[in-house]
């Protein structure tokens, strides 16, 4: 009898106990997926993991909770907030801003430029204009304003990418504006360039009980 009040008190609050509960295959994927785009940069990577994984599910529902009025999450949004954890994101902040004053950055900045698929598109333009050494800024922004549906169509990453231009734009170089980009629009995207090396994650956590899938594209 308690357990049932319990559940129905959860379920009017908005919550419920399976949605309160990070999916296995979402945690082992975004160690997958973080770890390997930390192959290059050594003195993070050996930063041992932490709280990360429960702080990124934590943010991630209350920037949902915040930008759609639900936290039913998506893996884009939690693999975005993982990453910024293992940066930091103490006190619900990201890169050191408070989540909700970064929210209203990321909607002015689509208000600006016209909505999500302006948006993209204009983003894509800015990255292919960067002076990337290493030829990634170009090769990701053709590959993925082939389908604009992708980064456009649903709320949810239109917010996510919308966020990932922002960081990368507040970045002090071209070099560092191109390679941040990439880095978060990847997990809206799931294939990208980062220097070198095309990764695509877009099967990392799709069978359960499976381990991380992370392949090589093209």
């Amino acid at each position: 009898m308690r357990r049932t009040i319990l559940i129905l008190l959860l379920v009017l609050c908005g919550v419920t106990p399976a949605a309160a509960q990070i999916p296995p295959e979402w945690q082992a994927g975004a160690q997958a997926v973080i770890g390997e785009l930390e192959r290059d940069q050594p003195q993070i990577a050996a930063k041992p993991w932490g709280s990360e994984l429960t702080q990124g599910w934590h943010l991630a529902r209350a920037w949902r909770k915040h930008n759609n009025g639900n936290v039913e999450i998506i893996l884009a949004e939690y693999l975005t907030f993982v990453a910024l954890c293992r940066r930091g994101c103490a006190g619900s902040t990201v890169e050191g801003q408070g989540y909700i004053g970064v929210a209203e950055q990321v909607k002015g900045l689509r208000s600006q430029n016209g909505g999500p698929y302006a948006l993209a598109s204009n983003a894509h333009a800015w990255l292919a204009a960067l002076p990337d050494p290493t030829g990634a800024a170009k090769k990701n922004a053709a590959m993925w304003d082939k389908d604009p549906d992708v980064a456009a169509a649903d709320f949810a990453t239109g917010n996510i990418y919308a966020l990932a231009w922002l960081l990368a734009r507040n970045r002090p170089t071209p070099a560092e504006q191109a390679d941040t980009f990439a880095r978060f629009a990847l997990f809206v995207q799931g294939k990208a360039w980062i220097g070198e090396r095309c990764l695509d994650i877009s099967k990392v956590a799709t069978v359960l009980d499976a381990p991380p899938r992370i392949d090589t594209c093209k």
